[in-house]
């Protein structure tokens, strides 16, 4: 109950800067790489921000095949090469030889200019991560391949990075010839056995659809100075913050009590996380769980009938997935986010056009992924060995 009420009091007050941060490319840089910012314009007006990593010693024009990596809900750019984890896979791919893209979505810190609309303006937060699906990330996609002249990328996502290439692989079956391999780490698609304290407190309010869906949907999630300060994310950009409080909201907001993520790594991840990000998004995955079903977002009887002409809301078919390679998908059975439950079950309907790493790991949770000290062996070796065998069977 308590979680429930520190999660609706922050709903209500929305509006934070991520102040004296570090960039992605700040990072990238102290890590001792190179960066170069690309800016991608969306067909309704968001610009992107993408990082592209190379090593101080790789000739400029060099073609190398190429890797994009998105980001999950509520995060950024920043989450690959985040300060205190010992093997990143994004600095991993650079040394293996590859192209590495890191990808932004409309609204975070990196996606938040518009033309038009304001940060403040609830027309600007009119948005899940179904737009992010449909429009963000085939833009993204196009805008890579031509950058570096190739005709297909691998691409790696994490936690909403995964729901949304799903969603493009349903919605757009044609962008599978894009794509060399997909590996989806902590895979999110259906939720109805989730056991997230966020989903389950969101639930209540926001699982079905009333007229407080819109009122809070069109806002910014988690983005108040004052609530964050309340919560403790703003002490957990210090050692000492990080020893106490920083590991329950780690649970609490990202998906299970882990074992594998140092503590180091906290005071640099509370420095730009949780990212600034549409209420919409969180809502989506609030409605995934209270239906049980992968399906666009829910506007009510009305609104459905309006936009899909039927009263409920159309799943996402993905029968449509037609990969040139099976898809990877990397789960545990401790993300609280991403159930083990729910990741059979979307493993059981796509087939034989995907490929399930299961890693039976105790408190291996849903940020460990990316961030945990043991990547290197549970994930990254296993992705890298396929990206490497689908490029041997593309160049025989």
């Amino acid at each position: 109950m308590k979680n429930s009420i520190l999660i609706l009091i922050s709903v209500a007050f929305l509006k934070l800067k991520n102040v004296g941060a570090e960039t992605t490319a700040d990072r990238v840089k102290s890590a001792g790489y190179l960066s170069e910012s690309y800016n991608v314009t969306t067909r309704d007006g968001f610009r992107l921000t993408l990082f592209r990593i190379k090593k101080p010693s790789e000739p400029s024009h060099t073609q190398r095949p190429v890797a994009l990596l998105m980001h999950g809900l509520l995060s950024s750019s920043d989450l690959w090469v985040l300060k205190g984890v010992p093997d990143l896979l994004a600095y991993a791919l650079v040394e293996n030889g590859y192209d590495v893209w890191l990808a932004n979505t409309r609204g975070n810190p990196y996606g938040g200019y518009h033309p038009k609309l304001s940060l403040n303006s609830r027309e600007y937060w009119r948005f899940s991560w179904h737009e992010i699906a449909v429009v963000d990330l085939p833009n993204i996609i196009d805008y890579v391949l031509e950058a570096t002249q190739q005709g297909t990328l691998h691409y790696v996502g994490h936690s909403q990075g995964t729901t949304v290439i799903l969603v493009l692989l349903s919605t757009y079956p044609e962008y599978s010839e894009k794509l060399r391999s997909v590996h989806l780490l902590a895979p999110v698609s259906f939720m109805e056995n989730s056991r997230s304290t966020m989903i389950r407190a969101l639930s209540l309010p926001f699982g079905s659809y009333s007229f407080i869906t819109p009122w809070f949907g069109d806002t910014s999630l988690l983005e108040n100075v004052f609530i964050r300060n309340i919560l403790g994310f703003e002490s957990c950009r210090r050692t000492e913050g990080a020893l106490f409080i920083c590991p329950y909201l780690f649970f609490v907001g990202f998906g299970g009590r882990s074992d594998y993520t140092l503590e180091n790594v906290y005071p640099d991840f509370y420095s730009t996380h949780p990212a600034r990000c549409s209420m919409n998004q969180a809502i989506h995955f609030v409605q995934l769980y209270k239906s049980g079903h992968f399906r666009q977002f829910d506007f009510g009887t009305k609104g459905n009938e309006q936009r899909y002409n039927q009263t409920t809301p159309p799943d996402y078919q993905l029968v449509n997935i037609n990969p040139r390679f099976p898809l990877h998908l990397y789960h545990s059975k401790d993300d609280t986010f991403s159930a083990k439950e729910d990741v059979e079950h979307l493993v059981t309907l796509l087939g034989n056009k995907s490929v399930r790493h299961f890693i039976d790991l105790n408190n291996f949770a849903h940020m460990d992924f990316v961030l945990g000290y043991n990547v290197k062996d549970v994930v990254n070796g296993d992705v890298l060995s396929e990206m490497k065998r689908v490029d041997g069977l593309l160049a025989g």
